[in-house]
């Protein structure tokens, strides 16, 4: 379960300008794994404020986009009726029929504890078609921010009222193999999500079943 949804309703119920735009993250998946497709379904898990989801959607990609924030899901169920938006907690199991090309998730582990992430993977591999892509981008433990505010884990912490879980790639990987992932590339680069007056260190992550 969401370790601080009430704080994701408080934030999704104010604008938030800089974040409207897709991520490079998003862009990057497109380019490099979807734009040559005919039709290509993705699901996204923590979806948020629905950047990505929205700007796949645009792309004729069919999109199933899951949050935790009530907020946020009614928002974008009254701007875009062509996806389908979920409220719900993305690490529980999902009563989902359909598969899909690629399972997205990024910027959502921090949100998440070790247990969680299990329930996630499970999700995935669920609902990954045999052919499908696990993509996975979060912060690093090298990103500026571990460490900072109290501590609640290894690498957990909560600065300003908000938890967030930092990914070592190593254990990452380990669990993916532990439930029967391939891991096709694993990078980690303070470049992936540039952050003004920080340093954003994320790994990227491509897996396959």
């Amino acid at each position: 379960m969401l370790r601080d949804s009430a704080y994701w309703d408080e934030f999704y119920s104010l604008e938030h300008d800089e974040i409207k735009e897709p991520s490079k993250f998003a862009k990057f998946i497109f380019n490099n794994f979807l734009r040559n497709k005919n039709k290509a379904s993705l699901i996204e898990f923590g979806c948020g404020n629905g950047r990505d989801s929205l700007y796949f959607n645009a792309k004729g990609i069919d999109v199933v986009a899951i949050d935790g924030s009530h907020i946020t899901i009614e928002n974008l169920q009254k701007q875009n009726q062509k996806a389908s938006w979920i409220c719900a907690d993305f690490t529980a199991p999902l009563n989902l029929k359909d598969k899909f090309d690629i399972c997205y998730s990024r910027f959502t582990l921090h949100a998440i504890d070790d247990i969680a992430e299990l329930g996630l993977i499970k999700n995935v591999k669920n609902l990954l078609k045999p052919s499908g892509l696990f993509v996975v981008e979060a912060r690093s433990i090298n990103d500026d921010k571990f460490g900072v505010g109290k501590a609640v884990g290894e690498r957990e912490f909560i600065s300003d009222g908000h938890y967030r879980r930092f990914i070592d790639q190593d254990i990452f990987k380990a669990n993916l193999i532990a439930n029967g992932f391939k891991v096709i590339s694993i990078e980690q680069s303070n470049q992936f999500a540039p952050t003004p007056g920080q340093n954003c260190v994320c790994i990227r992550v491509i897996a396959s079943l």
